[in-house]
């Protein structure tokens, strides 16, 4: 086996190892109830051949009744005890890389640059761990209880001749292995082929979903749907080709087991039809194969789905071998009040990107400064914000906060550093949860002054339920701006020394934008304090105005000296006046 099969397998070992007792235990249970559906049938087969010749006594067929009544009983409950013990563990190793998972998602969910899509996500979620669990139940059980019977069929058939033994174990090599074995090989490209398109096609339908107000907005709502179902009908098109090739070499293997069959009836007349006291042997021998054609002929699909089920593993190695969430770290030695954020010579590139998006920046914000960072789309502000998050690490310089480098998640940065986003989620809880996310057990009157201090004293009085009232979804029953309330208040109650706003006057009207910015600034007044914004309303309110252009500061300074003294910021100035 190759390096990077044994990488591939290495995690699914450590999964199979930690239940390999309830793997071992739901094996035998599995061997058992196949074993006890042969022997159901070859006491059958030899009951009814018994029972037809002449001058045969009760007293003579009780032995094979008995052997009939606890075979016929011992197989169900031999399957339904296979079954609770597999689907348990089975159940437990996916439970247990569904945490893996979720916990590799909220690691990078606010990572500016996750390559992953959110629908990559959801398949791997919705898709890929049911391929995972169906790998072991559908695959690995049925292949390796196949693998066993084969084998004590083989000893079986060896105990009375040697020769037909072997032509069995021939019989068996085809079915078990060179059957199966051309299934894959046929169909691994086709597999691949479509287990690509159904991950991109859940990628595609995510997109679409989250982006489907814009579809039915632009009028073309239809087009979008008629192209994820014609994406879907390619999908199950390669799928039921799949399936039809499947049934195709199943029906090979029924083919070359009947011819089994056919050879033990000729085998077993040959053996034993030259006694008449040992003819019944024929029939038990011949019925007793049978059950052995239920396990083996369903091989060919069962390889199929196991090359389906593999590709799942690949696409799962990766969040695998990441082993999920990493410990938080140490809180950040932040002290008390205003921090001071420098960046030194810092650059940082995205992945595939032919520029930097920060580009050689020094700066430094002083403790308490109010700082409005300015600047069009793609000048390098929301980089800006991640690198002083310590959510992204530079390509090259240093990020200091307060005389300390930040380096990405070594450091629980909550405790420093509160950062109030462009559009602030409310959660599906009470106003008090929704407060005291970032920290725990304030008092109610703590927050109820939080909330007069953000502006929302007067909409709290008005709750019939205070802070226990429920927000609602995405804080469906409070406006934008005190949404953006809310979470300053959420931040507030972290008391942080530097506080970051992202775009915090995006689609609100001037009114709320004036009584935000003065909320922002008299609450921040303690704090440092950094307003990422694209255009100039109030600037003048600010203590420094820092201009981005291409990752790079191209002005900084005071607005009032910069109003007077650069023409470039008062022509600018004036447009976005004039708009």
């Amino acid at each position: 086996m190759s390096s990077s099969s044994d990488s591939r397998f290495a995690w699914l070992r450590a999964f199979l190892s930690a239940y390999k007792r309830s793997v071992a235990i739901a094996l035998a249970l599995g061997l058992v109830a196949s074993g006890c559906a042969a022997l159901l049938m070859f006491t059958s087969g030899y009951l009814i051949s018994a029972t037809a010749q002449a001058g045969t006594t009760l007293f003579s067929v009780m032995i094979p009744v008995a052997f009939v009544q606890l075979f016929g009983l011992g197989r169900p409950f031999a399957r339904y005890l296979e079954r609770l013990v597999s689907h348990d563990w089975v159940l437990k190793i996916t439970s247990d890389l569904r945490r893996v998972l979720y916990r590799h998602v909220a690691r990078n969910a606010s990572d500016p640059t996750q390559a992953r899509a959110s629908g990559e996500y959801l398949g791997l979620l919705a898709d890929d761990i049911a391929h995972l669990q169906n790998l072991y139940l559908r695959v690995v059980f049925p292949s390796a209880i196949a693998l066993l019977l084969a084998i004590g069929a083989a000893v079986v058939f060896g105990v009375f001749s040697v020769p037909f033994a072997l032509i069995m174990l021939l019989v068996f090599a085809a079915t078990v292995v060179l059957v199966p074995l051309c299934t894959l090989l046929a169909m691994r490209a086709r597999t691949v082929r479509a287990k690509q398109m159904r991950a991109d096609h859940f990628v595609q339908l995510t997109d679409d979903i989250l982006g489907s107000t814009d579809w039915i907005l632009s009028g073309r709502s239809r087009e979008s749907l008629q192209a994820n179902a014609a994406r879907d009908r390619s999908v199950r098109e390669v799928e039921a080709r799949i399936r039809l090739f499947d049934r195709a070499m199943e029906l090979a293997s029924v083919l070359v087991l009947a011819g089994a069959v056919c050879a033990t009836i000729a085998w077993a007349g040959g053996q034993f039809g030259g006694n008449p006291a040992l003819a019944n042997w024929i029939a038990a021998f011949t019925l007793g194969f049978f059950p052995l054609i239920e396990s083996f002929a369903l091989l060919p699909g069962v390889v199929s789905d196991g090359a389906d089920h593999l590709e799942s593993i690949d696409r799962l190695q990766d969040i695998a071998e990441t082993g999920g969430m990493p410990p938080a770290g140490k809180p950040f030695p932040a002290g008390d009040g205003a921090l001071q954020l420098e960046f030194r010579g810092v650059d940082y590139a995205y992945p595939a990107a032919s520029r930097n998006a920060i580009d050689g920046l020094d700066i430094c914000i002083q403790p308490g400064q109010n700082v409005a960072l300015v600047g069009r789309s793609g000048s390098g502000k929301s980089t800006f914000a991640a690198l002083a998050r310590g959510m992204i690490v530079p390509t090259a310089g240093t990020v200091v906060l307060d005389g300390i480098a930040i380096r990405a998640r070594t450091r629980d940065m909550s405790g420093a550093i509160g950062f109030l986003s462009q559009d602030p989620y409310l959660f599906n809880k009470s106003l008090r949860d929704n407060l005291t996310m970032g920290v725990h057990d304030l008092p109610d009157d703590q927050l109820e002054a939080l909330l007069g201090r953000v502006g929302l004293a007067e909409r709290f009085a008005s709750l019939p339920q205070g802070l226990d009232t429920v927000i609602g979804e995405t804080g469906r029953g409070f406006s934008g701006g005190e949404a953006h309330r809310i979470a300053l208040a959420r931040v507030l109650a972290a008391d942080v020394g530097l506080v970051i706003v992202d775009e915090p006057f995006a689609a609100l009207d001037p009114a709320t934008e004036r009584e935000l910015l003065n909320t922002l600034l008299e609450t921040c007044a303690d704090r440092t304090l950094v307003v990422i914004t694209h255009h100039l309303a109030q600037i003048e309110r600010f203590d420094r105005v820092v201009f981005l252009e291409d990752g790079r500061v191209v002005l900084d300074g005071a607005p009032s000296i910069l109003a007077r003294e650069d023409d470039r910021f008062a022509a600018l100035l004036s447009f976005d006046r004039a708009r």
